[in-house]
């Protein structure tokens, strides 16, 4: 009797086979983290845009500036928050301060803010930076207590750190970017719709 490629005994082993590739399909879907929603802000100069599976809580520090005014990230629940940390002597935190000026000017308001935090020796050199380089909508805060970068788990500057209203860490982008660019300003929007 010759073997045929149809008979029930092959037919019965491609179900079997399809069915274990369809079980194995879910089984790694199910265990792929669930996506955020900011994968497809990851693009351009967000391209380093992430979500930590496990983020640090909100710190409970206080800023200051050269004027006295004093800050706490908790004073702003209810906002979208994009923290960024840097320094006068950082390269690339330099580089994007001016873009985050102008996201703060094209966006900030009663639903967004942006908060630059310097780890520089003094809280009065953001403050000369910021004035000799015609920095206008941000407020230059300091962290005098040098202890953000460890509280937020930082490996770099600059970093910029984005909560939602709830004070949720919702993104983390390490390095330098173009704030203003037309994806930033997306997600921001999309950021404050939520």
């Amino acid at each position: 009797m010759t073997s045929s490629l149809f008979s029930l005994g092959n037919a019965i082993r491609t179900i079997l086979l399809v069915g274990l590739l369809g079980v194995m399909f879910v089984f790694v879907q199910s265990c792929q983290l669930p996506e955020s929603g900011l994968e497809g802000y990851s693009k351009g100069s967000l391209k380093k845009l992430t979500s930590r599976e496990n983020p640090p809580a909100q710190p409970l520090s206080t800023f200051t500036t050269t004027d006295g005014r004093e800050l706490t990230l908790e004073d702003l629940r209810g906002k979208t928050v994009l923290v960024n940390i840097w320094a006068t002597w950082c390269a690339p935190c330099i580089k994007e301060m001016p873009s985050l000026d102008r996201l703060q000017a094209l966006r900030g308001g009663d639903d967004f803010v942006v908060v630059t935090i310097s780890i520089d020796r003094t809280k009065y050199e953001p403050a000369k930076f910021f004035t000799d380089n015609n920095i206008e909508t941000l407020v230059p805060w300091h962290d005098g207590t040098f202890g953000i970068p460890g509280k937020l788990v930082l490996r770099g500057y600059p970093t910029t750190v984005i909560y939602n209203a709830s004070g949720r860490e919702v993104a983390i982008l390490e390095g330098e970017a173009d704030w203003d660019s037309p994806e930033a300003l997306a997600l921001v929007d999309y950021l404050i719709a939520k």
